[in-house]
């Protein structure tokens, strides 16, 4: 019962509505838009700040072909791919992906908001192919480039990539030469279905960096490729690597460092990193019981910059 003389309690204000964040994790409030002097990107403070996490653990939604998609032991989510081309990219710039696979970074610029045209390179034609009926099934989709061969040759044709004609590459390229086995010897195969996988994803193209006969074969590959994108990167571009470690023969690879190491030698800075944990990674009784042998549920996003236009390159004061 009220009081007499008592004050009515203000009715609390509706919560403002939010929208799912980049990583599906955590909710946050619409965009207000940018600084004016956000040069970068489109986003306000919240967003730009909720990126620059270090760690990423996502789940994301099963969408966009995924059905289709899944044939590709690596393939990324269009919803990571859009994260990251809404923070290194403005509305309608340009993005490349030299090793598009089954083209999550395409179809990530094409629902980025607003979407940014992209060009994908892939060598497997079985991938691209799986691209094109995802786009077939997505009309209201805006149509994005994918080419087929290996984007070595093709970034190296100044006519048709001149310089800096890119403003962000991404890209998820073999994260070493594929072995049909590299964690186990078949001995359990028809017995345990954890000991199976469907990972081995080589095409029959020499060219492929997958088909190298090492891994330091594999990194001096690489480098030309990071230096074939800086090239076709404006100055001031941002590449981002999405890449997982490696444990073969025995020994366990931190392609992750590998790469930032080759990528500063043709001329990126290297950035940062951010350890990205997608949710439901399937665990493996490697080594059991007997031994260490790590199941690794993470991967790397390595962030490389092209130092902008009259600034030094690493290692001679690089710009911050």
């Amino acid at each position: 019962m009220k009081r007499p003389g008592a004050k009515a309690k203000a009715k609390a204000r509706p919560a403002p509505a939010r929208s799912p964040a980049p990583d599906g994790e955590t909710a946050l409030p619409p965009n207000k838009g940018p600084h004016p002097r956000n040069t970068l990107n489109e986003l306000d403070g919240e967003r730009w700040l909720f990126f620059t996490r270090s760690v990423l653990r996502t789940s994301y939604p099963r969408e966009y072909g995924h059905d289709l998609r899944k044939r590709h032991g690596a393939n990324k989510p269009p919803r990571l791919m859009k994260a990251l081309v809404e923070f290194f990219t403005k509305g309608g710039q340009r993005v490349l992906d030299p090793f598009a696979g089954v083209g999550g970074t395409l179809v990530g610029c094409s629902i980025a908001e607003p979407p940014r045209r992209c060009t994908g390179i892939e060598i497997n034609p079985d991938w691209a192919a799986i691209h094109a009926e995802v786009a077939a099934r997505h009309p209201d989709l805006p149509p994005q480039e994918m080419l087929g061969g290996d984007c070595r040759a093709l970034l190296a044709d100044a006519d048709r990539f001149p310089d800096g004609c890119f403003d962000f590459v991404a890209t998820d390229p073999p994260y070493n030469v594929h072995l049909e086995r590299t964690m186990c010897d078949g001995k359990y195969d028809a017995s345990h279905a954890n000991r199976r996988t469907d990972y081995d994803m080589r095409s029959g193209d020499p060219a492929d960096l997958a088909n190298l006969g090492s891994y330091g074969g594999y990194l001096d590959a690489m480098e030309e490729v990071f230096r074939l994108c800086l090239r076709v990167t404006r100055p001031g571009g941002y590449m981002a690597v999405i890449v997982r470690n490696a444990y073969q023969g025995g020994e366990y690879l931190f392609t992750h460092a590998d790469l930032a190491r080759r990528g500063k030698a043709a001329g990126w800075t290297p950035k940062g990193e951010i350890v990205w944990y997608q949710t439901g990674s399937r665990l493996r009784p490697y080594g059991y019981p007997a031994s260490y042998v790590p199941n690794i549920a993470h991967q790397y996003v390595v962030i490389l910059r092209k130092p902008p236009a009259g600034k030094r390159t690493a290692g001679k004061g690089p710009p911050r």
